[in-house]
């Protein structure tokens, strides 16, 4: 129809290339996977340090602001497996959970042998792309994680949007990288935490992409107010830190 808006989002492209509750019964299912078990384009690497704490991104390793906000690419959520040997990552097998074909788990032995107690081997894994709403430049990351606590984060975001889309609430998330300190065998470490600012509709991710450098805050504080929390079953809505650009 002529007077019919085509919707677009902040990666380029159409908001309605999939049916949304089409994402969101996929999602579901993806989040369901055990938690054991290069870049798309446009997008750098953006990596967690388990030992550091902190999240980097591009070649130039910039340090991720805990207070900096990023909107998910909830198209772009994928399911896969990385295999360690010698302390590194020798293969990964990752596709997109909505236009992939499904990952089969590797057999225990392929690419062995592996030593096991040193974590050698087949583990599963997620990944997607994210826009950070702070930098001047909008760049785009790609996080992919392996870690036990990584997976479970992951599938809980997944989960957290595919009850919303499924239920016709406003689906694309908003979030801060965060983290957790744990001591695992008397060592120091920590796993990725993802602290939900809000949740952005199909139209106002249009307009974000028709105006990239728009405050976002005035939508994220419309919603109820109510405790922010790490967890995405509380789904928190409080009020938001944006930094409008200048």
């Amino acid at each position: 129809m002529a007077n019919e808006v085509e919707k677009v989002n902040v990666f380029g492209g159409q908001v309605a290339a999939v049916d949304t509750k089409s994402l969101a019964q996929k999602a579901a299912a993806s989040a369901q996977n055990s938690p054991r078990a290069g870049a798309p384009g446009g997008a750098d690497y953006l990596n967690f340090s388990g030992k550091r704490g902190i999240y980097t991104i591009g070649q130039e390793k910039r340090r991720v602001d805990e207070d900096e906000l990023w909107v998910v690419n909830v198209t772009s959520f994928e399911d896969g497996f990385v295999c360690w040997k010698a302390s590194k990552p020798v293969g990964t097998r990752m596709a997109n959970i909505f236009t992939g074909v499904p990952i089969q788990q590797p057999q225990d032995d392929e690419g062995g042998p592996f030593d096991y107690d040193r974590g050698e081997g087949w583990h599963q894994a997620k990944g997607m792309v994210l826009k950070s709403l702070d930098d001047d430049d909008g760049q785009q990351g790609y996080f992919k994680i392996n870690s036990v606590s990584g997976v479970a984060e992951m599938a809980d975001l997944m989960d957290a949007f595919a009850r919303r889309a499924a239920e016709g609430e406003p689906a694309w998330p908003i979030i801060r990288l965060s983290m957790e300190e744990f001591e695992a065998q008397g060592f120091k470490n920590f796993k990725p935490k993802f602290i939900f600012e809000g949740w952005l509709t199909d139209d106002q991710m249009t307009q974000l992409a028709q105006d990239p450098d728009m405050d976002v805050s005035e939508w994220l504080d419309s919603a109820p107010s109510e405790e922010k929390k790490p967890a995405p079953k509380a789904e928190p809505k409080g009020k938001a830190t944006r930094r409008r650009r200048t």
